[in-house]
């Protein structure tokens, strides 16, 4: 699902939005049983490129993954051997990469690599830097909350898309001219009549304001499974 950014916690329905845009993010959706978080778990990963190695963690945990592919080209990872934590195998996975691990979920977490300041650079041109990164992530905050908001009221609009029962990672695509989603690439849910009244509902949905400059896209998003006793995104 940007190869920098940070978590915006979306409520109740537990969307994750990654900050900074994320050009050909992947997710991919459990296909297994998802392990205990708190659980070690025995782990027999060899040195491999870091996507492959990502890929055995994954089918071990069942734990799903929201990254830019590009942050894992060239990147080695392993071998991992022993009793681990899902969380803690993920981490010495990741050691000395670089990469940071954001969790959205105990079943779910994304991958990014933060930018530094480029060497060389003034103390008040970095303050400068980062005040300006500052604005524009608060600019990008903003106006994720409304694409959350959006989204939210589309999808509790039909019975069959309602949020609470089923995981979604998918991309949206957003035509700042209309401003509308122009396209979105859904990862399935397990249900096809649901995953075509998800893009139905979501493809051509307008949108308060056009992206704020400098946005990536595309925009990815995750929805995580919750009790609709814990949820409230859906009230009349």
């Amino acid at each position: 699902m940007p190869a920098a950014g940070s978590q915006l916690a979306a409520g109740l329905m537990a969307v994750a939005v990654l900050l900074g845009g994320m050009p050909a993010a992947r997710a991919d959706a459990p296909r297994t049983a998802v392990a205990d978080p708190a659980a070690p778990m025995h782990f027999d990963i060899p040195r491999l490129p870091l996507a492959a190695a990502l890929s055995r963690f994954h089918a071990q945990t069942g734990q799903s993954l929201l990254y830019d592919d590009a942050i894992a080209d060239g990147r080695m990872a392993g071998p991992l051997q022993g009793e681990h934590t899902p969380e803690a195998a993920l981490r010495e996975l990741l050691a000395g990469s670089g990469i940071v691990v954001r969790y959205t979920s105990q079943a779910a977490f994304m991958l990014m690599r933060p930018e530094a300041p480029a060497a060389g650079t003034s103390s008040v041109a970095a303050t400068a830097d980062t005040r300006t990164a500052i604005a524009a992530t608060a600019a990008r905050r903003a106006y994720y909350a409304q694409l959350q908001a959006r989204v939210t009221a589309a999808l509790c609009g039909d019975p069959v898309t309602m949020p609470g029962s089923y995981r979604l990672a998918l991309n949206l695509w957003i035509d700042a001219g209309a401003p509308v989603v122009e396209r979105v690439v859904l990862h399935a849910t397990g249900n096809e009549r649901r995953d075509a009244r998800i893009a139905a509902r979501l493809t051509g949905l307008a949108l308060e304001s056009a992206p704020p400059e400098g946005l990536a896209q595309p925009i990815a998003l995750l929805i995580l499974p919750r009790q609709p006793a814990q949820t409230g995104d859906c009230r009349p």
